[in-house]
């Protein structure tokens, strides 16, 4: 990683969506995150690991006493975000489901740093349909035909070793994703 970061001349962004991702050692592989944030290869991390229960989350718990909390970004969508912010103290998320509703994504994080979380919970509420689907079907290629449905792009064809939707999916996702972008305003 150090290496690439000097071929690009930029530091580094670490996706860890498993706890293992650096090694079957979970204390080992926190250590080395640690480094690699300290020596400022890594300037940010996109927490992706998925829990049943994202409050309980003894690897992102540990993560914390490690590495800043400003380090680290909720990286699994709208649906951990509250919680993630909340609980654990961490300023953003990332979205997919924001391509089609970017006020309502902005009014969650806003309503987060705020710390008014009765209001976080109804704005997030609006994207659980299409997150239920993207969970259901595979975040990518749900948001591919999500933003073609609704009617915002042509998306054009699915990358290679990806398969489309079929078109009883379509069907159901497109009240899904046109409510949502309306929802947006």
């Amino acid at each position: 990683m150090r290496e690439i970061a000097e071929a690009c001349g930029i530091p580094l962004s670490l996706y860890v969506k498993r706890e293992n991702d650096f090694g079957d050692d979970l204390r080992a592989g926190m250590e080395v995150i640690g480094r690699l944030v300290d020596s400022k290869v890594c300037v940010s991390i996109k927490y992706a690991v998925v829990r049943k229960d994202p409050a309980v989350d003894p690897y992102l718990t540990a993560l914390l006493e490690r590495v800043d909390r400003s380090r680290i970004i909720s990286g699994i969508g709208e649906r951990p975000a509250i919680v993630h912010l909340r609980n654990f103290g961490l300023t953003g998320f990332t979205t997919g489901s924001g391509v089609l509703a970017p006020k309502l994504c902005r009014a969650l994080l806003d309503a987060c740093s705020r710390k008014d979380y009765e209001q976080a919970e109804k704005v997030r509420a609006a994207f659980l349909p299409l997150e239920d689907l993207r969970d259901e079907w595979g975040p990518p290629r749900v948001i591919h035909a999500a933003v073609a449905l609704a009617g915002v792009a042509e998306t054009g064809p699915i990358p290679p070793f990806v398969s489309e939707l079929t078109a009883a999916q379509k069907d159901r996702l497109r009240p899904v994703a046109r409510e949502l972008l309306k929802r947006n305003g």
